[in-house]
């Protein structure tokens, strides 16, 4: 597969630069994906992709154009440079695009295949294990995905990328209850599918009988799903583009506290275990670890070239042409247990996950998102009943400096609400104002 990206790499670089290009950045990738939904406990979906196609980035004076093209037959090349140039002279002129890199990166490659029978035995362990732990019936959705990325600059710059991704998300319903469990990993021998089922269905079933609550500011513990939900949120608000945008509520913070000092947060896409790691960004440079949020203290942005040319520093490898986003999130551990936050509860709640965080405000970071799959109220260290209808609204900045503990235990999580690879603990936070969800 490398042989065949760079020939059709090398073959849309020269042709811009006959056009009359300055400058090329051309990226290659062929993605494989197997996905297999399940439902009341059976296999109900499965499909496969096979995808290639060629992201290309050329220059032409002060002009800068990005395309796709997916037809990579001779005269879809042909023709999907044409497009290119020709919309050249109606690009606005752009100020802070610098000179392409001409790094030579050594191969990454990975063993890991897309294996169909493993992943029908992942299921079958996860669904197993939901129903032995209480869970009546089980849904949910496996992703396997190799991922093959070349790179090729007009400067000479080469580099090629293999990476493989799985992620199994379950859920779990036992009567009016549900749960959720989930395991990623960069090998599918790494996968926890049991754990995953048994999580959600001992949640589903905790989750049968609810209590009566009221609306009002709690502690509560938000598990590794529901935070790394959020600090994907603190990602994104800590892309360079967004600070200019105007929609980052993290923007002229660099050098305050925006957290509580047990919080430092970075962002590592050099990380051989992370699912959305890489050698190299979009502009060919090299992929590192970079520590955004210090012991509660802002330490940097996220940029690509651009970016990092109008705020006078360097690129920080995050590339995306547009705008720089994060590899993956990590969150540094604590020095306690999730099981002794909530035995050293007084009073509170504990959300395992939520869906649909929507925010009011972007610039000042007002938020909400609703709780489900598992929320409970705590007495004692105990666990009394499940809350029905929870919605957290809030503010961003003030829920991250009210965290009072990090757990020690950290969890790899990604699926449909967390698209960044997020590696996270549980938190515990004062004072987070829980209101009623619409008709609950």
């Amino acid at each position: 597969m490398k042989e065949r990206l760079f020939e059709i790499g090398e073959r849309v670089r020269k042709g811009f630069l006959s056009t009359g290009a300055d400058q090329a950045i051309i990226i290659p990738s062929h993605v494989e994906r197997l996905m297999v939904r399940f439902s009341n406990n059976k296999t109900t979906v499965v499909q496969n992709w096979s995808m290639m196609g060629i992201d290309a980035l050329a220059v032409f004076g002060k002009k800068k154009i990005i395309t796709r093209l997916e037809d990579l037959s001779e005269d879809g090349i042909r023709k999907g440079l044409e497009r290119a140039v020709k919309s050249a002279p109606m690009v606005s002129d752009s100020e802070t695009f610098t000179d392409v890199e001409g790094t030579k990166f050594p191969d990454r490659r990975s063993a890991q295949e897309i294996d169909p029978e493993r992943i029908n035995d992942c299921i079958s362990s996860c669904i197993g294990a939901a129903i032995k732990e209480g869970g009546e019936r089980s849904a949910g959705i496996f992703n396997a995905e190799v991922r093959k990325v070349a790179i090729l600059t007009s400067s000479g710059g080469e580099g090629y990328d293999e990476r493989s991704a799985f992620e199994l998300n379950v859920r779990a319903f036992a009567g009016e209850g549900s749960g959720q469990g989930l395991t990623c990993a960069t090998e599918m021998q790494a996968l926890d599918a049991d754990g995953a089922g048994r999580r959600a269905g001992i949640t589903a079933r905790m989750s049968r009988e609810s209590v009566h609550w009221s609306e009002g500011s709690y502690e509560v513990i938000l598990g590794p799903i529901i935070f790394a939900n959020l600090i994907e949120r603190v990602g994104d608000a800590n892309s360079a583009f967004s600070v200019e945008a105007g929609i980052s509520f993290l923007a002229g913070k660099i050098g305050e506290k925006v957290a509580t000092e047990k919080l430092t947060i970075e962002d590592d896409g050099s990380d051989p275990k992370g699912l959305n790691s890489r050698t190299f960004d979009d502009e060919g440079v090299p992929v590192r670890k970079t520590t955004i949020v210090r012991g509660g203290e802002m330490a940097a942005y996220l940029h690509n070239k651009s970016t990092a040319k109008r705020s006078g520093t360097s690129s920080t490898g995050n590339a995306g042409w547009v705008a720089p986003s994060p590899w993956n999130l990590k969150v540094a551990p604590g020095d306690m247990s999730m099981e002794e936050m909530i035995s050293e509860m007084r009073r509170g709640v504990f959300v395992v996950s939520n869906w649909y965080t929507r925010f009011q405000n972007y610039a000042t970071g007002d938020f909400s998102t609703i709780c489900r799959d598992g929320t409970f109220l705590i007495e004692g260290g105990e666990v009394k009943g499940a809350l029905r209808g929870v919605r957290i609204s809030d503010n961003m900045l003030r829920m991250l400096g009210s965290i009072r503990q990090v757990s020690s235990d950290r969890s790899w999580v990604r699926w449909w609400e967390v698209r960044t690879p997020s590696l996270v603990p549980a938190v515990l936070a004062s004072g987070v104002m829980l209101t009623k969800a619409q008709g609950s």
